[in-house]
């Protein structure tokens, strides 16, 4: 029974993809609608993306459109129409305005132009004039800003700063780093990977897009408008990228997940985020992560498990590990994240906007979102007091939580939800934590039904 266990323990790994991932969960952005301000409702678990109108332009509900005719330098009858429009307007702007003057529109004077709503048999006619140089549309523009997904919000990321998270490190093991996404840092003095034997492809490309995706939430880049912002936003934080999967991301053994482990530790990593998982548990895997978190001083973040029952998915549910289960914008639990005694804290993993390899952005939704959100999170916490220990960052993400759910922890929620704010001031208020207090309880040995 034993052998036979661990014998599965090696192709039982496997990458937690986005939930249901369909046209209900999935949205693809195009480049030019990362260019616009953008909205996103939520309904049912439906994601819209609604680019934002000029909400200072006057809609238009009638069959006519909003032209602009451009007049010849020498027409007189524009200045005639334009004095005409000004004896009952009072003109204090270079766009003069002819509201109430039936017959005029607004007029551009430096332009020769005046602006007018007509339909397409007065369009054609204004540009038959001898004195109208062109007839066109007036077109409307949009801001160009970046989304703040509403997990970032949620973890209140922006309320604390994050001036210094270049003193931090997370190590992202994954299926890649998309090197050329405009949205993420590429100098390399910042990104760095492993480029060992047992690494499955180059560690700066990524063509099943799950990585990057994770590496958008904990740092994709704030201020260049442009995209979404992560959770440290400043361009700053150091990122180890180790790939263990390949283009279909679907298993890797657990010896390569130890050894991807091990690399994050010797390239001086003090945080590892793991968006994967598998049913089976590993006496060298538990005994690694023991000693990561024990004597190397490294928070392991991973998440919870896309199940949707009450199993165990390691590496999150051994004790050494922060267990990550998922949320909705509405703080409810998501149908499929794990719920078990060992799950530590929630946050955002439904319809989480982010980056995507190859360009452009995309909303996936499962635990493997909500991991980088609690990674993040932790490196900007732990950037503010780089002394404490990866056992004390642990305790005060986990004390400062937001409660969900029934009172206190619980197989749901964990904690509660990740907070940055309520972290921050709990660092601020100069706590102290017993050296006695009890650890996380380790979940009982289980074998499944016939193995």
């Amino acid at each position: 029974m034993k052998t036979r266990s661990i014998a599965l323990a090696v192709l039982s790994i496997a990458i937690l993809p986005p939930a249901s991932i369909d046209a209900r969960n999935l949205r693809s952005l195009t480049e030019d609608d990362t260019a616009n301000k953008r909205t996103l409702q939520s309904g049912g678990g439906d994601t819209d993306y609604n680019i934002g109108e000029n909400v200072d332009a006057d809609e238009n509900t009638t069959s006519t459109k909003r032209y602009i005719v451009r007049f010849k330098n020498d027409s007189s009858s524009y200045m005639q129409r334009m004095e005409t429009a000004s004896l009952s307007t009072n003109v204090s702007m270079d766009m003069t305005s002819a509201s109430g003057n039936p017959g005029f529109g607004s007029f551009l004077p430096k332009d020769h132009a005046e602006v007018m709503n007509l339909d397409e048999k007065e369009a054609e006619n204004w540009e038959k004039r001898d004195d109208v140089d062109f007839v066109e549309l007036d077109s409307k523009v949009f801001l160009h800003a970046e989304e703040v997904p509403y997990g970032i919000n949620k973890v209140k990321a922006l309320s604390v700063r994050d001036k210094d998270v270049s003193n931090r490190k997370v190590c992202i093991i994954d299926t890649g780093f998309d090197i050329n996404h405009p949205d993420l840092a590429s100098d390399s003095s910042i990104v760095t990977g492993y480029e060992g034997p047992f690494s499955a492809g180059p560690w700066d490309s990524d063509n099943n897009g799950h990585g990057t995706h994770v590496a958008g939430t904990i740092a994709a880049l704030g201020g260049n408008d442009e995209g979404v912002v992560g959770v440290n936003r400043n361009g700053e934080l150091k990122l180890h990228i180790v790939r263990v999967f390949g283009r279909r991301g679907t298993w890797a053994w657990k010896s390569t997940l130890v050894s991807a482990m091990e690399a994050c530790v010797d390239a001086g990593s003090n945080i590892i985020s793991m968006s994967l998982g598998g049913p089976v548990s590993s006496r060298l895997e538990e005994e690694a992560l023991k000693r990561m978190y024990e004597e190397d001083n490294v928070l392991v973040v991973a998440a919870a498990g896309n199940d949707g029952n009450t199993r165990y998915s390691y590496p999150a549910s051994y004790s050494s590990v922060v267990s990550v289960a998922a949320t909705d914008r509405n703080n409810n639990l998501a149908s499929f994240s794990q719920r078990n005694d060992q799950v530590d804290i929630a946050a955002p993993g439904v319809d989480v906007l982010s980056t995507k390899a190859g360009g452009g952005y995309i909303a996936y939704s499962g635990t493997s979102m909500a991991c980088p959100h609690v990674s993040g999170v932790a490196a900007l916490i732990w950037s503010m007091y780089p002394e404490k220990t990866a056992r004390e960052i642990r305790a005060v993400l986990e004390a400062s939580a937001e409660d969900l759910g029934p009172l206190g922890r619980d197989d749901s929620y964990g904690h509660g939800l990740i907070r940055a704010d309520f972290a921050a001031q709990f660092l601020d208020s100069d706590f102290t934590f017993s050296p006695t207090t009890a650890p996380t309880p380790e979940p009982p040995c289980f074998d499944r039904q016939g193995w």
